[in-house]
């Protein structure tokens, strides 16, 4: 009876052992990634380089769960608002005469960064996206450096996964101004999972 009791034994402990993995594998299911470009290419040199200034495609659309891979090409920062956030809410943060490019020299500094950015304001913000452009006033003091593991990368070239777990509609924009005056945002429509999926729209318009 004891050769067949440990074999049984442990035949059960290592059910019990793939039970999360299985359950964790079921809450994924059906859970999908889009890539959306964020940035038109680098293909693009001009005065201004206003033709890389693009998110494609510029209406999203997934379902409550799905992860956004954002491929960033050249120097933008991604900023998504929070649910229900309007374009308006947005431009009414920018002064009139820095809605227009080039932006005047008063707008030098705008938003706290060396090249002008969009003002958070008191509009609620989602998902703060990496920047690289400095401060203009740095903190005092400095903020601790991260854990050398976890140092994010500000690379012109990388790739933001963003998850949006619940239903809404989001925007999101390139933070830098100028990029922002050029159009550069999009917007996300989230459904909620299993009401009219249709992934395989992701890309209308």
């Amino acid at each position: 009876m004891r050769r067949t009791t440990l074999p049984l034994l442990s035949l059960a402990f290592g059910f019990g052992t793939l039970l999360p993995c299985i359950a964790s594998a079921d809450d994924d299911r059906g859970r999908e990634i889009v890539t959306v470009a964020f940035g038109a290419g680098l293909n693009t040199a001009q005065p201004g380089n206003s033709a890389n200034h693009h998110v494609i495609p510029d209406t999203i659309k997934i379902s409550a769960g799905d992860v956004i891979s954002f491929n960033v090409a050249g120097l933008h920062a991604i900023r998504v608002y929070a649910n229900g956030v309007k374009l308006r809410d947005v431009k009414a943060n920018v002064p009139q005469e820095c809605q227009v490019n080039p932006p005047q020299a008063s707008c030098n500094g705008l938003g706290g960064t060396v090249v002008p950015t969009v003002p958070v304001g008191t509009v609620p913000v989602f998902y703060a996206g990496l920047n690289a452009i400095p401060l203009v006033t740095p903190p005092n003091p400095a903020p601790p450096a991260p854990p050398p593991f976890a140092a994010p990368s500000v690379a012109v070239n990388r790739i933001e996964s963003v998850t949006f777990p619940e239903p809404g509609r989001y925007l999101v924009i390139c933070a830098v101004l100028e990029h922002f005056n050029d159009g550069m945002l999009a917007w996300i429509d989230v459904r909620p999972r299993g009401k009219g999926d249709g992934h395989d729209d992701h890309h209308d318009h």
